[in-house]
């Protein structure tokens, strides 16, 4: 029987609970305030066969750090106190560390996603000097062949699993993210095995038909094999957790950020999602705050977030919980981003509740509450 470690299980679910309850007092401020995720470098370490970036070397114009000081500076004054930190692989960037200073100096809460390459005592140290809330560290793979194959280079395995240990030890909030593909759904058992093992929590995420990931679409699950995997995911988050998270994704009209967020590229481009690059702008002509109202009142995104989606979506009772599925996945396998999801296997006439979405896709949800202290 594999399950959350029970202490974790607790803080989540009172994490979640406490959201929920703001939520339900006060609403939530997506539409006020974007999430916001930033990509420093398209330079990566690794050669991920899914990597939805295509990453690998450096763009020639990826914005400064006098320009990033100066976005950071743009998103706080519209409200923005959290950032991701991603790429490529952000740790690889040369002025890192000023980008995580400066960030420590205006108060911005960071979270990190990383392949944990790179990471060592002193390295992990620095990540807890300056406060970052979070660290996402991707494994791939139960066992050593399946994640190195997977990410191109061999002994990525033992230096993600050290980068977790390493996270842990020194009591930062870490998490395993692992993405679901042919070539590794018979292995997580295992990999959630490994997550219990260090007292972490494993976030789950789909394959997404972008970058190298269109190139190797042969790795993309089908609603068969991805309903198979829900199975396991369902027994190890548990029946009250995935109750909160539910609640949760109700709340907020489904899993699906685009129409909230921002996604900003290297070379200052703003995309609706990391995995949908569609250009809603760029920094390097447009004042951040310009580009987020072009956002905000945009008559597709606004589409979105009503879930006003084709197909059996659109007819769904229970669109609004798991959101329409991922419009990432739409477009890129039907070229119509309003199309249904073409990866649940749930009809409107089935009484249930389409697990793809609001299982899988609820695991954003339960990232979300692991940026509470985790108490040993």
């Amino acid at each position: 029987m594999i399950g959350v470690d029970k202490v974790l299980e607790e803080i989540l679910i009172t994490g979640l609970r406490t959201k929920i309850s703001k939520i339900e007092s006060n609403g939530h401020n997506y539409n006020k305030i974007p999430v916001v995720s930033l990509k420093i470098t398209n330079e990566c370490n690794l050669k991920c066969l899914h990597c939805s970036s295509d990453s690998g070397l450096p763009l020639h114009n990826e914005l400064t750090l006098r320009e990033i000081q100066n976005l950071i500076d743009e998103l706080a004054k519209i409200g923005v106190k959290r950032i991701t930190l991603s790429g490529g692989e952000p740790t690889i960037r040369k002025d890192f560390w000023e980008i995580l200073r400066y960030l420590d100096d205006t108060g911005t809460q960071v979270s990190l996603f990383t392949n944990g390459i790179l990471f060592d005592k002193n390295f992990v140290k620095r990540l807890s000097d300056f406060g970052v809330s979070g660290v996402r560290i991707s494994i791939d793979g139960g066992v050593a062949k399946t994640h190195d194959e997977i990410r191109g280079v061999k002994g990525s395995f033992s230096k993600a699993v050290k980068a977790v240990k390493l996270c842990r030890e020194s009591e930062l909030m870490v998490l395993i993210v692992s993405v679901i593909m042919k070539n590794n759904i018979s292995e997580i058992r295992k990999i959630i095995q490994l997550a219990e093992k260090n007292r972490v929590p494993a976030y789950f995420r789909r394959f997404h038909p972008v970058g190298r990931g269109f190139k190797n679409i042969g790795l993309m699950p089908s609603p068969e094999e991805l309903k198979s995997v829900t199975s396991i995911i369902t027994e190890y988050y548990g029946e009250e957790l995935i109750r909160e998270m539910i609640k949760y994704l109700e709340l907020v009209g489904g899993w699906c950020y685009i129409g909230h967020r921002m996604c900003i590229e290297p070379d200052g481009n703003v995309a609706l999602c990391p995995s949908l690059p569609l250009i809603m702008g760029n920094i390097r002509e447009s004042s951040i705050n310009e580009v987020w109202n072009r956002i905000k009142t945009s008559e597709l995104c606004s589409m979105i977030r009503k879930r006003n989606i084709s197909g059996k979506c659109g007819s769904c009772p229970y669109v609004r919980t798991c959101g329409g599925g991922c419009r990432a996945d739409a477009y890129g396998l039907t070229g119509d981003i309003l199309s249904e999801d073409p990866l649940c296997w749930n009809h409107p006439s089935k009484a249930s509740l389409p697990i793809l979405n609001a299982l899988i896709m609820a695991s954003a949800a339960f990232y979300e509450a692991s940026y509470i202290d985790l108490k040993r």
